[in-house]
């Protein structure tokens, strides 16, 4: 087995094990929470640190591992000069910020959430001070895991997918009843805090890694790395603003809103990590490694398989359970506080989000296209142009469909992404190519569209969730049977990505 499937392997192991811990504690919330007041004030109080971790994230993590990659290369002596510095100046950064947002919460909470009542406004301000800790330790996790992973290291990095679901369950067993939605927000901060100790462990007790309290924000390797960081910040800091305006929006909607759009993305959030983490976290390093010696061939091949093998995967979900996922919001939050009511309104949203899966998936690895070649200034305009287009969708569309208009516009917003992205990284790669990845996209849609015809006659059968539950799974085997025998697919021999070097 080659390095990569290795790595991907581990990933996706993980990825798996995590998303059944996240099952369960997301089965945990919804019976001790439901989706009424607490939870509308709960998912208020994220928004605004998990958008700022999104932001600080993802420009950290994509432009960090290409400038490690290059040091690495041609100044191995410098290297860790350059990852100390960085991650030391981000420390500081970050708990200024976290300071600020702890002194100014109750007036950021009531411009986040206008509709909110003063009631609200108060217990969103309380659990957003208590949340604004995450983003430090959140940002020296992604920078100590991006070493981890340029040194082929996915282990200990893939940890937090299992602490974090764990503690969840943990603490909302133990505390819900004293503490409330307050258990959610104590497990997240221990799930960050463990997470960083046993990262930093990594870092003093293993001989590739020598990092240092030293602070050089002047030096050469960190300013380039804060150069390609600026563009994509200010582009995030409006197309990462989705949540917020979500949040703006359905605050003034009817009670309940925020829990049912929440948790219609619990599930969404699901899905992309089985699809992508295995693959595109394992292709990274090799798409940095083929920029860097500017390899646009290798590059090109090893990023069209990553998106034809990504459409496959992805495709089944928005077939089979945007069509017949009833059985799976039921099953996973139907109990408890958790009454029928809700489920059909989280089933709603959750069909219209599942169109936008393909998009998602496959605009992570055209995204990576962009940082490998250390273009962040492209992404960082259009995103801002996308969030326009979002932000506008869901005005007209708002009067009509109500708390919909929110998983619509997203769909929208994913759509026109994709297709804008990746005809521009097509063109900074010389214009060759795509034919494949349009031929495998159009074998895939018909496999899932032939599965849903045979899945649509034998689901009259039955009512029960779990033989529901049961045949979609069988669905989606058959979908990989009939990709592969039928239509000639080779992305249905999974991770024949290995193959590329």
């Amino acid at each position: 087995m080659s390095q990569i499937a290795k790595s991907s392997f581990i990933v996706t192991v993980f990825t798996a094990l995590g998303l059944g811990l996240s099952f369960l504690s997301n089965v945990v919330i919804a019976a001790k929470f439901g989706a009424g007041k607490d939870m509308d004030v709960f998912l208020a109080a994220t928004t605004l640190p998990l958008f700022i971790t999104s932001i600080l994230s993802g420009s950290l993590n994509f432009t960090f591992i290409p400038v490690f990659a290059e040091y690495r290369a041609k100044e191995p002596n410098e290297i860790w000069k350059v990852v100390s510095s960085f991650i030391n100046l981000n420390v500081v950064i970050t708990t200024v910020l976290c300071l600020i947002g702890i002194i100014l919460a109750y007036p950021i909470m009531k411009a986040i959430t206008p509709g909110f009542t003063e009631e609200k406004l108060v217990k969103s301000a309380e659990l957003l001070r208590l949340l604004f800790p995450i983003i430090i330790f959140t940002v020296i996790n992604e920078l100590m895991s991006s070493v981890y992973y340029s040194n082929q290291r996915f282990v200990i990095p893939s940890l937090n997918k299992v602490i974090s679901p764990v503690l969840t369950m943990t603490y909302v067993f133990l505390f819900h009843d004293s503490l409330s939605t307050k258990s959610i927000v104590c497990a997240m901060l221990s799930a960050v805090f463990i997470q960083m100790i046993a990262l930093a462990g990594g870092f003093f007790k293993t001989h590739d890694f020598n990092y240092s309290f030293i602070l050089d924000y002047k030096h050469p390797g960190v300013v380039k790395i804060i150069k390609l960081m600026l563009p994509l910040i200010l582009g995030m800091f409006i197309y990462r603003a989705i949540p917020i305006f979500d949040r703006y929006f359905l605050s003034m909607l009817q009670e309940g809103s925020i829990s049912h759009i929440g948790y219609a993305m619990k599930l969404m959030s699901v899905i992309p990590p089985i699809i992508v983490s295995g693959i595109s976290v394992s292709i990274f390093p090799v798409m940095s490694k083929y920029a860097a010696e500017k390899n646009w061939d290798g590059l090109k091949t090893i990023m069209s398989k990553g998106i034809r093998m990504i459409f496959f995967l992805s495709i089944p979900f928005v077939f089979f359970l945007g069509i017949y996922g009833i059985p799976v919001v039921r099953f996973v939050f139907e109990r408890g506080a958790f009454n029928a009511s809700d489920t059909l309104a989280v089933y709603r949203a959750f069909a219209i989000y599942l169109l936008a899966i393909p998009g998602m998936a496959m605009g992570s690895v055209i995204g990576q296209g962009y940082y490998v070649l250390q273009d962040t200034k492209t992404p960082a305009i259009l995103g801002v142009l996308e969030v326009i287009i979002y932000f506008t969708t869901c005005i007209l569309l708002i009067p009509k469909i109500n708390y919909l208009a929110i998983p619509a516009a997203y769909v929208i917003y994913f759509t026109f992404a994709l297709i804008l992205n990746g005809f521009i990284v097509r063109h900074k790669l010389g214009n060759k190519g795509g034919v494949k990845i349009i031929t495998s996209a159009i074998k895939h849609v018909s496999s899932a569209a032939i599965c849903t015809i045979v899945f649509s006659l034998t689901h009259k059968l039955t009512t029960n969730t779990l033989i529901s539950l049961g045949m979609i799974v069988i669905m989606f085997f058959l979908y990989v049977i009939v990709s592969r025998y039928i239509f000639k697919s080779d992305e249905a021999i999974f991770y024949r990505i290995r193959h590329i070097k």
